[in-house]
């Protein structure tokens, strides 16, 4: 049997296809299958090759890397493309063959001698005959004409090298192909299964919404689009398309690794005694040291406050229920009143995957693709609007809220949207897991228009904190903002309206409880009368605060926070010491101050009078001056003897100031609330 069929195909969404091969042989066989060299690895990686009768499978050899030319060289053949069995013959000699004459003479069992061209005058001329030689087993040498007997090879090394010659020729017609050939041996007949993954292309989603009149629930329709890139056609293949993103990665098994070893040379030793083995000590057992891990609500009417399951009327959910096999699911095999065709695909959850079961084989030829149903069923859905200003500030979007009773977790894809026939828009699903609910935008509506305002102020300080040193000041900002809704429209409209919820420090007060909460909104619900305007306020309070360092704070600022009851009485107390403290130090500082300015003062003079007195000469008016500027100077160096230590006094008070400043403000502590 040279080719296994392709019996199942399953689809993957990273990239990666799952092949079944399944066929039947008898007795001991070999399979051969046929890949692209880029092909190899994953096959090398993945191949799982099962007799089911009773049989095994004995080996599994495949093409080399070497280039056919190293490969034919392995071999001593060489069958050029014309004359091939004239050139053949000769490279055999001394193999052992039967050799059968024409009509109904006894067959020939001998070794090749050689292959000889005789001429012969015929009628039309000289011909060339090709006379093969047999030397037989009692010595006696045969000849035939080359092309008019038959020859069967005995020495099974001969027929095993020509056979490796022509199935490499073969194989080498195929530049990029690659050929695995797997041994079964066993008895009568038996199935072979063979199974492997392939790179192969992502399976895409891709889905119909139908909207229908008011008494009928909308229905799904969804296709995933299949390549076959495969060098196969798939007929009637069992087609599986599985969702998640399980771990598949490349790894080169087919190109051969050597390592590289050192060289040992060998020395010449005399013969050595036997080593003492120790006798060793019992352990525990394996099996024994295993360890087993084992709001204020408004006041919507009723079309608002039904759910999306139940705006189905009794006999459209009846309907729903005999679509669905009363499950909801495709497990129960059945029919949509939709479509006459029966359910086609059942679903299957493989860990965090799923999987689509398509129930009819599908055919689809090589290198081409096609649109495959997955699902066809109604669900519980209504049009509805969604106001989201990043979105589009001036209108609100059409949706379709949908809550997913189809039973089927429905894999991410582009969506088309009909409105009784009509194509209305188109939008993007998510994955979405059964009974799940989503709001699919497909169209902007223009017959309502939104606009919005947004007044914001501080509240007054609500919470004072103390803590080393520094007084926090707790208050909140308020943002009030308010959409006002003009509709158009001659029919009423819920309306769903998504507000920025920044943080989480953001609060809203003083407005209706959200429908639901989203990552980055509040999304609110209600119901936008016919032909009317409605305002929808959204009021939200932030918390804030702003600190002050205590070691700068001054007499004007401890009253006034006494007088706004920040603080309580004790801190009062504490805080009044440090103003205290506060003042004495700019006191000292501003003593030091004056000192340091008398000081660099007295330098500046003492520069002056010195540069006088280097030009003063020796005459007695100059000497007078002379000596008149020497006593300044010693007068201002007693000074400088006086400030020095004055200075050092005021620094040490001021550090003796500070530290008792800083000890009372890394002892305070307060918490409270103003009022």
């Amino acid at each position: 049997m040279s080719n296994l069929p392709i019996t199942r195909v399953v689809l993957y969404k990273h990239g990666v296809g799952y092949f079944e091969r399944e066929g039947t042989v008898e007795g001991d066989a070999a399979l051969t299958l046929t890949f692209k060299q880029s092909e190899v690895s994953d096959v090398l990686k993945s191949l799982t090759v099962l007799d089911l009768d009773g049989g095994h499978i004995t080996a599994v050899s495949y093409d080399s890397t070497k280039p056919i030319e190293q490969l034919l060289s392995e071999i001593a053949l060489s069958i050029p493309d014309r004359d091939s069995l004239m050139a053949l013959v000769p490279q055999l000699k001394g193999a052992r063959v039967l050799i059968q004459p024409e009509g109904k003479a006894k067959p020939v069992e001998g070794a090749i001698l050689g292959v000889d061209l005789r001429e012969i005058e015929t009628a039309n001329g000289v011909s060339r005959q090709s006379i093969l030689s047999i030397l037989g087993d009692e010595g006696e040498v045969m000849s035939f004409d080359l092309y008019k007997v038959g020859m069967q090879l005995l020495d099974p090394s001969v027929k095993r090298d020509l056979d490796f010659y022509l199935k490499t020729q073969l194989s080498a017609k195929k530049k990029d192909a690659r050929g695995f050939t797997l041994f079964a041996a066993g008895e009568g007949s038996r199935t072979v299964r063979v199974s492997y993954v392939l790179e192969a292309p992502v399976w895409k989603a891709t889905y119909r919404i139908l909207l229908n009149a008011d008494d009928e629930p909308p229905l799904i329709q969804g296709w995933a689009v299949v390549d076959n890139m495969q060098d196969d056609d798939w007929e009637e293949v069992q087609l599986s398309l599985i969702a998640g993103l399980p771990v598949s990665f490349r790894h080169d098994l087919y190109t051969p690794r050597y390592i590289r070893r050192p060289t040992v040379q060998v020395r010449e030793t005399t013969g050595v005694l036997p080593p003492e083995i120790e006798g060793g000590f019992a352990t525990e057992s394996v099996d024994s040291m295993m360890v087993e891990f084992t709001d204020t609500a408004t006041d919507f009417d009723a079309l608002e406050r039904a759910p999306v399951s139940a705006m189905m009327s009794a006999p459209v959910a009846r309907r729903r229920k005999a679509a669905t096999g009363g499950g909801g699911g495709y497990g129960g095999g059945g029919r949509s009143e939709a479509s006459s065709m029966p359910t086609q695909t059942r679903e299957r959850q493989i860990g965090d995957l799923f999987e689509y079961q398509i129930e009819r084989p599908v055919s689809i030829r090589r290198n081409q693709s096609a649109l495959v149903p997955i699902v066809l069923k109604p669900f519980a859905g209504r049009t509805v609007l969604l106001y989201q200003k990043q979105a589009r500030a001036e209108n609100p979007m059409r949706c379709v809220e949908f809550e997913n009773t189809t039973g089927l977790t429905l894999e991410g894809g582009p969506v088309t949207v009909l409105d009784e026939g009509s194509y209305v828009g188109e939008a993007m699903l998510d994955t979405m897991k059964p009974t799940e609910q989503r709001l699919i935008g497909y169209a902007v509506e223009l017959a309502v228009r939104v606009t919005d305002s947004i007044k914001s102020h501080n509240e007054d300080v609500l919470r004072v904190t103390i803590n080393r040193g520094v007084m926090k000041t707790h208050y909140s900002t308020i943002d009030t903002t308010t959409y006002t809704f003009a509709n158009k429209a001659d029919r009423d409209a819920i309306v769903y309206l998504d507000h920025p919820r920044p943080d989480r420090e953001t609060k809203l007060i003083d407005t209706p409880q959200p429908h639901e909460i989203t990552e980055n909104y509040w999304r609110f619900k209600f119901v936008l009368a016919k032909n009317s305007t409605a305002k929808y306020p959204v009021k939200t309070q932030r918390a804030i605060w702003s600190s002050i360092s205590l070691a700068s704070i001054d007499e004007k600022t401890l009253n006034l926070w006494v007088a706004q009851k920040y603080i309580d009485k004790p801190t009062q107390k504490v805080l009044a010491e440090v103003v205290k403290l506060r003042g004495e130090m700019a006191n000292i500082e501003r003593q030091i101050d004056r000192l340091t300015k008398e000081r660099e003062q007295i330098h500046t003079e003492q520069k002056r009078i010195r540069e006088n007195l280097q030009s003063l000469g020796d005459r007695s008016s100059e000497k007078e001056l002379r000596e008149r500027f020497v006593r300044t100077l010693n007068t201002q160096e007693d000074r400088l003897e006086q400030i020095g230590p004055e200075i050092a006094a005021r620094v040490k008070e001021l550090e003796t100031a500070r530290g008792g400043m800083e000890r009372l403000l890394e002892e305070l502590k307060f918490e409270g609330n103003v009022g």
